[in-house]
């Protein structure tokens, strides 16, 4: 890519990485059909304010950007206390009305002050006889390394609303503010919750990875929709599983993995089906014979975290349909299996 890369390090500061390179102008289109699956939750978002806190402004700026994506307009501040005059500031103002969250990231958290900053929010709604059910901002804390048990004491002590870990994706922002939001939002969410669970629903899933962490969290995922799922290390493993005739639904095929991949073991699932739909076609053999299918083709969704143009198009080549990304995000699995479940297929 004709470029560099290169990084500065502060004893105590951090460490900040860079790097240079030659690219191409992406295509608009492949960008808009990724954006697409987002278009209508992003419309709920539209109108709304939200408020960061984060002492590091290019941090708070990548924040800023996420947020910015769904419509959210924002504004930043480096401390609480700053904060807390911000928020003062705006009572009578028609921003204080449009503010629905405040984003405060864990270096600039500080207990005390939160509990001011709340103190600050309901003094507001009693000062101006707001009804209770009146919503105010939720509030949300940024992290990248908290435990599941510190986040759930944050929760349910009342602090914060809910807890997000960085990186940011885009999937996970939607779900949390949807959940924390309410209403219609939350609706919706759970709409689509209870949609992918119906599709799902003892559908027979083959796991094909040699990571028994990614087989435990596909597994995981896949299993919260109520799917049945089976799991095995290699794509030998796979070619017995899926050898006509068999019970399963789909298949998720990890890409890399040693002794025969999964694109050579899509290839050999793939032939054995044409084999057998061939027989069936001339009349060779019944359908009786074959499970009372009468045409093979399992739907063989790739796992990977490489979702660039050319793995997806050698994916499509070998004789997979899709892709999920890894991990697995809920719009995205909805989407892939809906292609295949709604249709009855």
């Amino acid at each position: 890519m004709h470029g560099e890369i290169g990084f500065v390090s502060e004893p105590g500061v951090g460490s900040t990485f860079s790097f240079t390179g030659a690219f191409g102008k992406g295509e608009v289109s492949s960008l808009d059909s990724k954006w697409k699956q987002y278009d209508p939750v992003v419309s709920e978002f539209q109108g709304m304010g939200a408020l960061i806190i984060d002492n590091r402004s290019i941090r708070a700026e990548v924040t800023k950007y996420h947020l910015r994506r769904l419509g959210i307009s924002v504004d930043i501040t480096s401390s609480l206390e700053s904060a807390c005059t911000y928020v003062s500031s705006i009572f009578t103002t028609s921003a204080f009305a449009h503010l629905a969250m405040i984003l405060i990231d864990k270096d600039v958290w500080n207990q005390e002050t939160v509990l001011q900053l709340r103190s600050l929010l309901e003094q507001h709604r009693k000062n101006c006889k707001l009804n209770v059910s009146t919503n105010l901002p939720k509030i949300f804390l940024l992290g990248t390394s908290m435990s599941p048990v510190e986040r759930s004491k944050l929760k349910t002590s009342g602090f914060v609303d809910n807890v997000l870990m960085k990186p940011l994706r885009l999937s996970v922002l939607i779900a949390c503010f949807q959940e924390a939001l309410g209403g219609t939002k939350g609706k919706v969410r759970g709409k689509k919750m209870s949609t992918l669970g119906s599709l799902l629903r003892e559908k027979r899933i083959l796991v094909v990875d040699d990571n028994k962490v990614n087989r435990r969290v596909a597994e995981g995922a896949l299993k919260k929709y109520g799917a049945i799922v089976t799991c095995v290390e290699r794509g030998h493993d796979a070619l017995n599983k899926l050898k006509p005739p068999h019970t399963f639904d789909a298949c998720f095929m990890d890409l890399q993995m040693p002794e025969m991949d999964g694109f050579e073991a899509t290839r050999q699932i793939r032939s054995a089906e044409s084999e057998v739909n061939e027989k069936l076609a001339s009349g060779e053999a019944s359908i009786e014979m074959y499970g009372n299918v009468s045409h093979w083709h399992i739907p063989i969704l790739a796992m990977t975290a490489d979702v660039i143009q050319a793995t997806y198009e050698k994916c499509l080549k070998c004789g997979m349909d899709d892709y999920v990304s890894k991990p697995f995000e809920e719009e995205q699995l909805y989407l892939a299996v809906a292609r295949f479940f709604e249709s009855g297929l």
